[in-house]
């Protein structure tokens, strides 16, 4: 990457970051990014912005701030099991949302998106949606997102594959625990399997841990507990609270 280059989407903009003039930003990515598997080498980092998005965010935004004080958007975990696990569970993800720096009063979280890269333009120009293109969702049937990339390129292609960096508005997630999804019931037995946000919640998040190998693309909340995760998965529901910023391409 040795200059800069400016390329369009539909309806989004995206500026390739290149170490003479970006070196601070790409810095600051290879750092989110943390250790990838060798196997996938990067190819380019851009910057994209979808101005009618960024309005639908920060619109989305403050609905946020005005509910996250409203008696009917509050959570409820008493009223669930396991509710000390729960809470660390959310302990977990505030402390994601502190690792973002900003000037409002809605928690902001990092996360990650692995795709195709000939599925990046309608992401960028039309937004996520809740396809379910390989299952009906373990956790929820959402748009799925994680704060690690390594885990994130697991729906990569070796090749032509790319991470979707986003900021996403949080309001009252929901603490998915082992509970939700025992190690010995099939995922489609699991209490949220398929469905929409539960209650008043607007996004589930699961800290997981694989069972078995990594390569066998089963992760559970492990049973001994949230320290024990070794990642963790975000199903959003509403779209609007979504901002990608960063894709990240591989070769």
């Amino acid at each position: 990457m040795n200059e800069a280059t400016t390329s369009i989407y539909r309806q989004t903009s995206a500026c390739q970051l290149v170490k003479q003039k970006h070196s601070s930003i790409l810095s600051r990515i290879y750092n989110w990014l943390g250790t990838l598997p060798s196997r996938y080498q990067i190819d380019k980092v851009e910057f994209v912005f979808n101005a009618g998005r960024y309005r639908m965010f920060l619109g989305h935004i403050e609905t946020v701030e005005n509910r996250q004080t409203q008696a009917q958007f509050q959570p409820k975990l008493h009223e669930e099991n396991s509710f000390t696990e729960r809470q660390r569970v959310l302990d977990r993800l505030d402390s994601l949302c502190q690792q973002v720096s900003h000037n409002r009063q809605a928690r902001i979280v990092r996360m990650w998106h692995g795709c195709r890269k000939n599925a990046l333009p309608n992401l960028l120009s039309d937004g996520f949606a809740t396809l379910g293109t390989l299952d009906d969702g373990w956790y929820g049937k959402g748009m799925y997102f994680t704060s690690s990339a390594k885990y994130a390129a697991r729906y990569c292609p070796e090749s032509g594959g790319c991470l979707i960096m986003c900021y996403i508005a949080l309001l009252n997630p929901f603490p998915v625990v082992s509970a939700d999804a025992p190690l010995n019931v099939s995922p489609t037995k699991f209490r949220f399997y398929g469905h929409g946000n539960f209650k008043n919640y607007q996004c589930h998040y699961i800290p997981v841990s694989p069972i078995g190998s990594e390569s066998a693309m089963d992760y559970r909340p492990p049973p001994t507990g949230t320290d024990d995760a070794i990642y963790d998965e975000l199903v959003v529901f509403q779209e609007p609270s979504i901002l990608p910023q960063v894709v990240v391409h591989f070769k």
